[in-house]
């Protein structure tokens, strides 16, 4: 599983992280700390056909994208 730590950065940057990242075809774990990453990333991965569940901790979100297999 690839980790990715968005925590503190902008989007579109998170999201364009999350798009390479999705090319090496492993599952990952995705940290965001803004609501607005949360959904751009969590729509654009549904969308693409991935499972995605998302715990919400303190003072960030964790996205785990599962590819289906």
């Amino acid at each position: 599983m690839i980790t990715l730590d968005a925590c503190g950065i902008s989007c579109p940057e998170p999201l364009l992280m999350l798009k390479k990242a999705l090319k090496a075809g492993d599952d990952l774990l995705l940290l965001v700390d803004s609501r607005n990453a949360l959904e751009n990333c969590g729509e654009f991965a549904r969308k693409k056909g991935y499972t995605v569940s998302i715990a919400e901790g303190q003072d960030r979100y964790e996205v785990r994208i599962t590819v289906k297999k």
